[in-house]
């Protein structure tokens, strides 16, 4: 399934991404599915320092262009993150569970929808039997247009169940992207109608939903005879609610011709029946699920297959066959299935057979049982619906915004960083009694990714996470590995026509080696002034400057991306820093006044206008007018460069610059 998350030939730059999911490993995510989807390199080093700042910068660089929202059931435990990518708890009303297993990629040229059984985590992508599908919104995709609007449609409604503003911040970056989702789906060439040979209908799951009533969208021909289900969880009841709901569809004639049959995994760990003995009183024929390896891997895949002579019908997705899956408990789960129906004897049709493959029947007294432990039900101590949302801000200082909801906290609780310095308390809040209230974080600390809460439960303290998000991703920093950079070896990179992130780590590696050699390095004071090093030095500032207007001129998919191009560790602003920063003995007099008035200009000859949209440009006007105006400082902040004919140069330019963004 992971090759599913890569950008298919002429997709161009990866633009968003939205995915839901119940239980959620943070690093696999990141190296495995969200690095694919980036098309993130592996450096040419052996994890060594210089390799490790050239992942980064092509890891932030992808990022800060590229809008990543994961949606997750809140009782999944936060681990440390990339604050650049969001992850959204959600609260599913009625103590029900987010269980929804679906992403949507989104390219400058192309869409790509994935559903199916799988977690985002190690064990759904590789020590799982899972079942699962890739929908490709291209020229050839033959699935009605309406298929994926009511996918649209349900992923809305579960941005909708997360915390925050729908104006700013994380779920507002989450409602872009699903805005971005429909334009893609409105401007692509899909039928009104099914193809003649395969029909998909949407089947999702929630209380009072029951997805195994949108099996008549796809069927045709006769009522279902026979009905098949594959789940590794089940109702431990006679009769279970679940099956029940299965054997109802079976309304086809003649009545005696009505067949279910259950599907049940023996583990290739311990050689037992994976489920309830109920099993066995279904009325029902119960047989062994014949896997498509011979891999030990536990069964997490979900299936009901329903067959009548002519024709077969599907549905594959995240719901068990429990009453918790298909939408017949108050508190059941939120859910997203795919129907597909064909022809029986098709080509298609006997691959979707193929997936409820039959083994030998069960015989109850000749077989040992084990109920396994549901992965997909949550554990532990959940974090309280009283702490609603933890938002951080950069901006005018450190600080976490929390929501809090008086009537569902616990009678005492306190809030603690990851390393457990103590921020806020139930105490504190009492004397404040406030929905919302502004924490402190500490200076000069990287922003955490969850905070640490511990309350009370039967005279124990217990604790869990509480997922943290930025408010505005374009306000993070370059990570402190990025400002090591010397300033030559970002002109040089710009300058060059390599990847940036190769440029980069092959600048490094130059300057490295010459270190090592004890070698002369081009900058000692003698060399600063060769006049043939000192062209050399001028074509590539001018090249670097050139590329760099160009970056910053490309169509941005997202404000923040306008953001990490000003700010970012490649941004002119940056590069300002690390100009002033750089020792004299390193530039010929002058050299730093000239460079700050070049980049000023380099800012100024973009044509923001193009951008970004229209209704923004007030924005980034403001954006660029900050970033001048901090330039602009810099060059007042240096001494005079002793020629007064210079110094007049780089104070008209600065000003020609302010003024010709509008200041």
């Amino acid at each position: 399934m992971l090759e599913h998350w890569s950008a298919p030939q002429h997709a161009g730059r990866p633009v968003a991404c939205l995915v839901t999911t119940f239980t959620f490993d943070a690093d696999f995510f990141a190296q495995d599915c969200l690095s694919r989807f980036l098309s993130l390199s592996t450096g040419t080093g052996d994890g060594d320092r210089i390799s490790t700042i050239a992942s980064i910068l092509e890891e932030e660089d992808r990022l800060a262009e590229t809008q990543v929202t994961v949606l997750a059931d809140r009782s999944t435990r936060t681990q440390k993150r990339n604050l650049r990518w969001d992850l959204l708890p959600v609260a599913v009303p009625g103590d029900g569970l987010l269980h929804a297993k679906a992403a949507v990629l989104l390219w400058e040229r192309h869409c790509r929808v994935l559903l199916g059984s799988a977690n985002l985590t190690a064990a759904g992508y590789r020590q799982q039997v899972e079942f699962g599908l890739a929908l490709d919104l291209d020229e050839h995709c033959q699935i009605p247009r309406t298929v994926f609007i009511e996918l649209h449609d349900e992923l809305l409604d579960l941005v909708d169940l997360a915390p925050g503003s729908s104006e700013v911040g994380p779920k507002a970056r989450a409602l872009a992207t699903l805005a971005l989702f429909r334009q893609r789906i409105e401007a692509a060439d899909l039928p009104a109608w099914p193809s003649a040979g395969i029909h998909i209908a949407l089947a999702p799951g929630r209380p009072k939903v029951n997805p195994l009533d949108r099996y008549e969208a796809v069927w045709r021909g006769g009522k279902p005879l026979r009905a098949t289900v594959l789940s590794p969880f089940w109702d431990d009841v006679a009769p279970a609610p679940g099956i029940d709901a299965v054997r109802r569809l079976l309304t086809g004639r003649p009545a005696q011709e009505r067949q279910l049959t259950i599907l049940a995994d023996i583990s290739p760990f311990t050689g037992k029946v994976q489920g309830p003995p109920s099993l066995i009183d279904q009325g029902a024929a119960v047989s062994v699920y014949a896997r498509p390896d011979k891999e030990r891997r536990t069964l997490h895949a979900k299936l009901v297959l329903l067959e009548s002579d002519t024709w077969v019908a599907a549905m594959v997705g995240s719901s068990n066959v429990t009453r918790y899956g298909l939408g017949l408990h108050p508190g059941a789960h939120r859910e997203l299935n795919m129907w597909i129906g064909c022809e029986l004897n098709s080509a298609e049709g006997k691959a979707l057979r193929a997936l409820a493959a039959k083994g030998d029947p069960i015989v109850s007294d000749a077989q040992e049982w084990e109920t396994p432990a549901d992965e997909d039900e949550s554990t532990g101590h959940q974090l309280p619906y009283g702490f609603v949302d933890c938002l951080l801000h950069l901006r005018p200082e450190p600080a976490a915004t929390l929501t809090l909801d008086p009537t569902t906290l616990p009678a005492s609780w306190r809030i603690l960083d990851p390393a457990g310095h103590p921020l806020y308390d139930s105490a504190a809040w009492s004397a404040a009694v406030e929905p919302q209230v502004r924490v402190p974080l500490a200076p000069g600390t990287p922003l955490p990714a969850y905070l640490l809460v511990r309350w009370h439960v039967d005279g124990q303290e217990v604790e869990s996470t509480w997922t943290a998000n930025i408010d505005d991703r374009g306000a993070l920093p370059p990570p402190s590995e990025l400002r090591e950079i010397p300033v030559h070896a970002l002109l040089a990179a710009l300058a060059s026509t390599r990847p940036l992130p190769v440029a980069v780590e092959q600048e490094l590696r130059k300057l490295e080696r010459v270190a090592e050699a004890g070698a002369d390095t081009g900058l000692d004071p003698l060399t600063r002034y060769d006049k043939a090093h000192l062209m050399q030095r001028v074509r590539q500032s001018s090249l670097a400057l050139m590329r760099l207007q160009e970056r910053l001129a490309r169509p941005a998919s997202n404000l923040d991306a306008v953001r990490w191009r000003l700010h970012g560790a490649l941004g002119p602003l940056t590069l300002a820093e690390s100009v002033v920063r750089t020792s004299d003995e390193q530039m010929v007099n002058g050299e730093k006044q000239f460079m700050l008035a070049e980049l000023a200009l380099t800012i100024a000859a973009v044509d923001w206008s193009a951008v970004r949209n229209v209704d923004e440009r007030c924005v980034i006007t403001r954006e660029v007018t900050t970033v001048l105006e901090q330039i602009r400082e810099q060059t007042q902040r240096l001494p005079s460069s002793q020629d007064a004919t210079l110094d007049q140069y780089v104070r008209d330019a600065v000003e020609e610059a302010l003024a010709k963004c509008g200041h």
